[in-house]
């Protein structure tokens, strides 16, 4: 009981430090270039692949919703929630479908990735599939899992299910203890990863 309203009362700071209002400046930085690895390891941009790619993915680059992991309110909210100081850069790539943005958290990374799919049903499968090969990964429940299909582990991973996107935090690789000892890294993901549903929902 004392756990889950620790973790409420993280959501409720998540929502909070958002404020998700606005659309994220997506325009302030450009979406990164598609790229494909091709099999003798070299890769080849979206520009270079030309006629031989068969999605639209490809050519756009990652949804707004997928950049929004990298940018704007999502980044404050993470500099406010754990307490980072300085500029906060944090870098992306781009490799259909999946989006990944990584901050730098007193020199260790904390990964955000989403898996951006077009497809419901292809969303679903890749969601079931990296919640079954998760080591030790359980159901978030009640109000906590926000009314999506989610699921987190002691290790500091929290994913969450969101209109065939698979967002995923992995927060496995900082300290135990985060935002001047407050907060735990698998705390810290649940509340990063509510801060990112909140600028989605809000952007819908």
């Amino acid at each position: 009981m004392v756990h889950t309203r620790r973790l409420s009362a993280i959501v409720v700071a998540a929502l909070l430090v958002t404020g998700c209002a606005s659309a994220a400046p997506a325009a302030e930085s450009p979406a990164p270039e598609a790229s494909h690895t091709m099999p003798d390891g070299s890769v080849m941009t979206g520009e270079e692949h030309g006629s031989h790619g068969t999605g639209h993915a490809s050519a756009q680059g990652p949804s707004e919703a997928a950049e929004m992991v990298c940018a704007g309110q999502v980044t404050d909210a993470i500099t406010a929630m754990l307490d980072l100081e300085g500029e906060v850069s944090p870098s992306s790539t781009w490799n259909e479908p999946m989006f990944t943005c990584s901050y730098d958290v007193d020199g260790a990374p904390l990964t955000l990735s989403v898996h951006d799919a077009t497809d419901l049903a292809v969303g679903e499968a890749h969601f079931d599939e990296l919640q079954a090969t998760t080591e030790s990964a359980r159901d978030i429940e009640g109000l906590l899992a926000l009314g999506m299909p989610s699921f987190t582990n002691d290790a500091g991973i929290v994913s969450f299910l969101r209109d065939g996107k698979t967002l995923l935090v992995d927060a496995t690789r900082l300290p135990d203890e985060l935002a001047g000892g407050t907060m735990t890294r698998s705390e810290a993901a649940y509340a990063v990863a509510s801060a990112v549903l909140v600028c989605w929902v809000e952007h819908d």
